[in-house]
């Protein structure tokens, strides 16, 4: 019988049981099947009644009482869980999935220290996976922000399995948080020589090259990472982000578009390829794909943004208005509202440029040149209260403006 139809059956009979009310035998593995079954399915209530009924029969069962354990860490019953693991120490003193267990209590509670430790002990015993616990004292050393720590623990995971890939980023994140671009790019190096295969090392060593602006290596080397995976997006995005750093803009294009054919497209996209048609001095292909982002999501406000900025730039600013009004239909956005201001400036409607700017205030951190174009508005407007207001609470979050002193001056 496939495993599949095992489980299957094992579940229904389990279940019959249950609606009837008639006592059935399940052997251990049974048990421990529709437990772990029903735990990975996140119906933790059956789970939880199969391993009451399991414990009738198999009394003090360790492989059942680490179950109850581990559902007691899922129910965040963390003390329960706690308290259990502490009598399956007495039981079984020797049994790896204790010390596993209790890190990931540990872990839960923000005491990374006593994770580390209880790894630690998992680590001397006789069956331990020492990859799996590499990798989980690797993250609990970055949640305590031990980079040294957490690159030894990740160097030590590679030696054991040299194609981790998780390992790999693990490592570089911490030579990147320790500044160590040179020690990162010979690691890598090093990787690739163990397997000139491993695409994911390839992409790490390109980053390195764009890190230190090297783009002609960053190329070279993503060229290696497409050529073992030519699904590799990331790759793609990378080898487009260099070529456009070297301004070889049309290459850069090329490579955008290919994504397009590997996965489906996103608003991410769309804002870049359009960013290159902008740099290309192509402002009509530039408009039609910011308005693709934007058709892909609604709230891509830096594709709105572009969008306004390019027909103010080209003096359409009967346009600029239609798409700016049209964007805060659907976000409110600061920067928005701040074009919106400045639109009806340049179409000599000044005010209506006051609520534009006002709103821009209201809708983040205040920006000084919306501040000092509002107080010019409020002071061409007799609106002096206003004027005197804004301008008397700018003074105190912008103490050393020399703009908003000479205005209170009248200077």
């Amino acid at each position: 019988m496939q495993d599949d139809e095992r489980y299957e059956n094992i579940i229904k009979r389990f279940e019959n049981m249950l609606k009837t009310n008639e006592n059935e035998f399940f052997d251990l593995e049974d048990f421990l099947d529709i437990i772990d079954e029903y735990i990975n399915l996140g119906n933790f209530n059956m789970a939880q009644k199969a391993i009451e009924i399991a414990l009738e029969q198999y009394e003090n069962n360790v492989d059942i009482l680490l179950y109850k354990a581990e559902l007691f860490a899922l129910n965040d019953r963390l003390e329960k869980a706690e308290e259990l693991i502490v009598t399956l120490k007495k039981i079984d003193p020797r049994r790896l999935e204790i010390p596993l267990l209790e890190a990931e209590l540990y872990s839960r509670k923000h005491l990374h220290k006593k994770a580390v430790e209880a790894l630690q002990r998992a680590l001397q015993l006789p069956d331990a996976d020492k990859v799996e616990i590499y990798e989980l004292m690797t993250v609990e050393y970055l949640y305590l922000e031990d980079y040294k720590s957490a690159l030894k623990m990740a160097l030590s995971t590679l030696r054991h399995d040299p194609g981790s890939a998780t390992a790999l980023y693990n490592a570089i994140t911490c030579y990147d948080v320790l500044n160590q671009t040179q020690q990162a790019i010979r690691f890598l190096q090093n990787q690739i020589k163990i397997n000139p295969f491993n695409e994911v090392a390839w992409s790490l060593l390109a980053k390195k090259y764009i890190d230190i602006k090297n783009f002609e290596k960053a190329i070279e080397a993503l060229d290696y990472a497409i050529a073992i995976d030519d699904k590799f997006l990331g790759a793609y995005y990378d080898k487009a982000y260099a070529y456009t750093r070297l301004k070889k803009y049309d290459k850069a294009l090329e490579y955008y578009k290919l994504t397009l054919g590997i996965s489906d497209p996103t608003a991410f996209t769309y804002f870049h390829i359009a960013q290159i048609y902008e740099l290309l001095k192509d402002d009509d292909q530039a408009v039609k794909y910011y308005l693709l982002a934007v058709n892909e999501d609604p709230g891509h406000y830096k594709s709105w943004i572009k969008i306004v900025r390019l027909y103010i730039n080209r003096n359409q600013l009967d346009k600029a208005l239609e798409w700016c009004q049209k964007a805060l239909e659907i976000i409110n956005n600061q920067e928005l509202f701040e074009l919106l201001g400045d639109i009806y400036l340049l179409k000599n409607e000044s005010q209506k440029a006051i609520p534009a700017f006002e709103m821009s205030l209201k809708l983040g951190t205040a920006q000084l040149p919306v501040i000092l174009k509002l107080a010019d508005l409020y002071k061409k407007h007799r609106q002096i209260d206003d004027w005197r207001n804004l301008l008397l609470e700018a003074k105190k979050q912008f103490p050393d403006s020399k703009e908003i002193l000479n205005r209170m001056t009248g200077q």
